[in-house]
Parts: structure tokens; C-alpha cells; sequence
């Protein structure tokens, strides 16, 4: 909005002569944030920026940067909920120039450049966190982490700004509590296995992390609906299994749930037999064993019909397909000839009972 068209915005009906321009700029901010509340969010960005055309005009008498910050960031959360999502990153930006400290100006430009598809959020992210981190208030750390993982999560090359920001965020040491609540954030998005992206390397950090968070009392059920599944993922990412061998140790409880379908029906064997995050077919081969021993159905269908044997023939992982095969033949010789047991003492009690009866 220009300048000649702030001024020709009405100004409220109350008695202006007895209020000065910072006054007027708190009375346009304060009615801005109530129609902020009530949803109106059109009239809420007008009466923001008549509270700033009145600050920046008085600038040069009166100290009010971090009033201008405070407007300009209101403002862009405004505008993010009418869907004006440049609009609102713009806004939020201008607000971090006034000041550029302002945490929650980091927060809405992050959230804002995610929904515009703008390079800059991971940085603006990170720099919020290395602020986050040098004050006393903590309790918006883990909305940051979230923020970085979520905005790589459906990337297969990283942004250059990632690594820098993965490496900040593993050397902070931050604390058990944070990481709980941060699982519990990707989890509440839907997004944990963002949690499993990661630089070159830094794999076995992230698995270590889970498996520790684990350890000290997180439940696992923080991570979603189907917390196998996630664990095998990021097992499946870290190339090393120890982490789901070690819960189920911790959490035997879980093997009930060990034949679990996903909401596309796939089960933990699904999951392995379809990933192209393989670089060896041996490690593949040494999952489904795995998956097999602690008691994986191979013959449960997913929701499109699909066997895991059938997968693992088109990728051509031949050695397992075999040790799927012997394990399914063998699972279905045992359940005949335990069939057969069953049939015989039944028949057996009968042909006693019938005895008994013709004396």
C-alpha cells in the first residue's frame, strides 16, 4: 500500500486532539489486533499500516524501531492467513530490518518463504535458532528444528543453506526435553521422517539421538501413528538396523504391532522391499532376515494388491526373494502339519468317546 493511499484511509472516529502520534499508533495497532481475532485480517492489515505511517513519520523524534518490528511482523501474519504468502515474507523481512533481533519476525519469515517456495528459509530459520539460543526462553527451539527439517522434507538434493544448519543444530546440544518436543512437533505434521534427512555422514547422529531419546524415557509412540515404520525408515537411512533390534528389546510390547499396516496397507516388509535408499543389495537382504525373525508376514498383501516377494523380483534382490520363498514355504508346511496334530487328536478323542458310548 502506497503512502497517498494511507492517507486517504478513514481515520476512527475518537478525539484525536487528545492524543499524540505514538498514542494514535497503539490505538491503530490495538484495534488491528482485535480484528485480527475476530478474523478480519483485510481490516487488520489496514489499521497496521496506518499505525505505521504514522511511526515512520515520527521516527527521527521518537525511538520506535522495535515498534515498527512488532507491527510489520503482525502485519505479515495477517497477510500469511489471507494466503498472500510473498506479501507476508516481504513484511516479515521489513520487520527483521527494524530490528534485527526480533525472534518471531525469524519465525513468520521462515513459515512465509516455505509457503512461497523461497531458498531463504532454511537461513532464516537457522539464524532464529542461533538467537533462540543465546536467550533464556527456550521454549520455541524445537518450532525452529521442525522448521529446518520440514523444509527439506520432500527434497532429494539438499539446499547449500542445509548443512550449515544441520551441523548448528547437532553441535548445540540441545536438551532432551527440546528433542521430545520436537519429534512430537514433526510427528503432530506428519513430517518425522524428515526427522531422517541429514548430510553425508550424519546419519548414525540421528539414529544414536532416537535411540537415546528412547532410552531416557521418550515414548516412541511420539513419532506418529506407526512408529516401526519410522524407525525402519530411518534405520533403512542410517544403513544399520541396531536401532529397531534395540527397541524391540527395550519395548518387546511391540511386537504385537510388528504386522501393522500403514494407510497405504504397506507393512515393515513393504517399506524395505520398495526403498531405493539401498546402496548394497546385502543390506536389504539382512533387513527382511531381520524382519522375518522377529515375525513379519511376507504374504500380507498392500492396499494396491502388491506381494513383497513380487517387489523384491522386479528390483532383482534374487538371494532374498529366496529367503522369502523358504520362509513362506516353511511358515505353511509348519501350519499343515500342526493342522494334521490338531485333526488327529480330534479324531482320536472321537474314536475314544465312541468306545466309551458302545459300552
Amino acid at each position: 500500500m502506497s503512502f497517498s493511499q494511507l492517507q486517504l484511509m478513514p481515520v476512527p472516529t475518537f478525539n484525536f486532539s487528545s492524543m499524540d502520534a505514538m498514542q494514535y499508533a497503539q490505538f491503530m495497532k490495538k484495534a488491528g489486533n482485535e480484528d485480527f481475532k475476530n478474523g478480519s485480517y483485510s481490516l487488520a492489515v489496514r489499521k497496521y499500516d496506518q499505525a505505521l505511517l504514522m511511526l515512520i513519520q515520527i521516527r527521527q523524534w521518537i525511538l520506535c524501531s522495535e515498534d515498527i518490528a512488532v507491527l510489520y511482523c503482525n502485519k505479515s501474519t495477517a497477510l500469511y492467513n489471507l494466503g498472500k504468502w510473498r506479501e507476508a515474507m516481504f513484511s516479515a523481512f521489513e520487520s527483521l530490518r527494524w530490528n534485527p533481533e526480533y525472534v518471531k519476525a525469524y519465525y513468520r519469515a521462515s513459515h512465509s518463504s516455505t509457503m512461497s517456495n523461497s531458498f531463504e528459509v532454511i537461513s532464516v530459520f537457522h539464524k532464529g535458532l542461533i538467537l533462540l539460543n543465546a536467550s533464556v526462553d527456550l521454549s520455541q527451539v524445537a518450532d525452529f528444528i521442525a522448521g529446518i527439517f520440514t523444509s527439506v522434507n520432500d527434497e532429494r538434493v539438499f539446499p547449500p543453506t542445509f548443512c550449515p544448519a544441520y551441523d548448528y543444530i547437532f553441535s548445540a546440544r540441545f536438551n532432551a526435553l527440546i528433542w521430545q518436543a520436537e519429534m512430537e512437533k514433526l510427528a503432530q505434521k506428519g513430517k518425522w521422517t524428515s526427522e531422517s534427512y541429514g548430510c553425508d555422514g550424519k546419519m548414525q547422529d540421528i539414529a544414536e539421538l532416537v535411540k537415546w531419546l528412547i532410552s531416557i524415557g521418550t515414548k516412541v509412540e511420539t513419532i506418529g501413528v506407526y512408529p516401526l515404520h519410522a524407525v525402519i525408515r530411518l534405520c533403512i537411512k542410517a544403513r544399520r538396523n541396531h536401532v529397531f533390534r534395540w527397541l524391540l528389546t527395550q519395548r518387546p510390547d511391540l511386537r504385537d504391532t510388528i504386522n501393522q499396516q500403514d494407510r497405504g496397507g504397506c507393512t515393515l516388509l513393504h517399506i524395505v522391499a520398495s526403498s531405493s535408499e539401498y546402496s548394497w543389495k546385502h543390506s536389504q537382504t539382512e533387513d527382511v532376515l531381520m524382519l522375518l525373525s522377529f515375525g513379519v508376514d511376507p504374504t500380507i498383501p498392500d492396499a494396491r494388491s502388491r506381494y513383497v516377494i513380487d517387489i523384491l523380483k522386479k528390483n532383482k534382490n534374487f538371494t532374498v526373494v529366496k529367503a522369502v520363498r523358504d520362509h513362506t514355504e516353511k511358515h505353511t508346511s509348519s501350519s499343515v502339519e500342526l493342522e494334521d496334530v490338531r485333526w488327529s487328536k480330534r479324531l482320536h478323542r472321537q474314536v475314544k468317546l465312541g468306545k466309551k458310548q458302545s459300552f
